[in-house]
């Protein structure tokens, strides 16, 4: 009995066997030989080119480095006279230029710095009286290369902190030419000037109040002409002139007919504002060196130009030291687009044209 019970517990197991057997594929059960998922490769759609927006690029932020209350400007009386003086260096650094006819009807030109650092500032000349006046008016410190007798009086006489290349700053000077006979080489830079400021100990700060007021960015005048050309005549042997570029919105600066271009740079000169004040100006009696004389003080008028437009203003000063102030027709004080400013103090007997 036993015998025939294991006989047929083994042919159980037999035919179990057999039956799993035909589950099997390749030593593999049929679920492990499903095919696993191959890697998915994703194919990038192709990138369209952007298109264009709609509205106009926004007007990049202007560099222009505002003078700061409280912080001393320097300024420096530069030659304009003739074609050894050009081309000029460090005029593209600073916030405004002064322009004022002296002997022979030329002109120099005195520009004010705050906190901008020109390598080359020059060629350096000597001081002219009236030009003291607008240095007192920024509380700058003066840095020239010599001085006329009246000027001389008058840097004692106001206690001017100033700098001479002949008498107490010749160091910071150097001259692009070994001749000697040529006074219209002389060189100085931003480095050298606030080298001899320390060692001097001038003042480097300041309570003056600005001269000019800013708009925060460009404001086109309301009322105004077009200004598209300015030719000014000093006299008969000298001119100058701004030409506007509209694509930049800035005057390119022109003198004696010919683009004006900086040394370093050697790029054409340009100003975003133009003031013109007109004084009445005579050769000093029995100098005789033909210097000049400018009637400065009391009241006038004149022009503000900006972006295009030519607008009439009046200016008035009330004593040499103190800050001309240029009003519009309605008495307001008048307020400058970001950017360097030319003002050019224009003789009675001279000319400008704005077209």
């Amino acid at each position: 009995m036993l015998k025939k019970l294991a006989i047929f517990l083994l042919i159980l197991i037999l035919a179990l066997t057999a039956a799993c057997a035909g589950d099997t594929k390749g030593g593999k059960t049929t679920e492990t030989m499903k095919e696993e998922p191959k890697e998915t490769k994703v194919v990038p759609e192709p990138v369209k080119p952007q298109e264009p927006k709609s509205e106009p690029p926004k007007e990049s932020k202007s560099d222009f480095l505002f003078p700061k209350e409280g912080i001393r400007p320097f300024a420096v009386m530069i030659d304009n006279e003739g074609l050894k003086s050009l081309p000029q260096g460090g005029l593209d650094k600073a916030q405004v230029i002064y322009e004022i006819i002296v002997e022979g009807g030329e002109t120099r030109l005195m520009p004010v710095f705050w906190g901008t650092e020109p390598t080359m500032i020059g060629s350096v000349r000597s001081s002219r009286h009236y030009f003291l006046d607008y240095a007192m008016e920024h509380d700058a410190i003066y840095v020239h290369f010599g001085w006329s007798p009246m000027a001389q009086r008058d840097i004692s006489k106001f206690k001017i902190n100033n700098i001479n290349g002949v008498a107490n700053g010749g160091e910071i000077f150097w001259d692009l030419t070994k001749d000697k006979y040529n006074w219209q080489d002389s060189y100085t830079s931003a480095e050298k000037i606030k080298e001899y400021i320390k060692k001097a100990n001038y003042r480097t700060n300041s309570d003056s109040k600005p001269v000019f007021q800013y708009n925060n960015s460009d404001m086109e005048l309301t009322a105004g002409s077009m200004a598209q050309k300015i030719d000014i005549t000093y006299s008969a042997g000298y001119t100058c002139g701004f030409e506007y570029d509209t694509a930049s919105k800035m005057y390119k600066r022109i003198r004696k007919g010919k683009p004006q271009i900086e040394r370093v740079t050697e790029a054409q000169l340009t100003a975003k504002n133009i003031i013109v004040q007109t004084v009445g100006s005579n050769t000093i009696k029995g100098d005789d060196k033909g210097r000049q004389e400018i009637a400065n003080l009391g009241t006038g008028n004149g022009w503000l130009i900006t972006d295009g437009k030519a607008q009439k203003i009046k200016w008035s000063k009330e004593s040499r030291p103190s800050q001309t102030k240029y009003v519009d027709e309605s008495g307001n004080a008048i307020k400058l687009n970001p950017g360097q400013t030319w003002v050019q103090i224009v003789p009675a007997g001279g000319r400008v044209d704005i077209k």
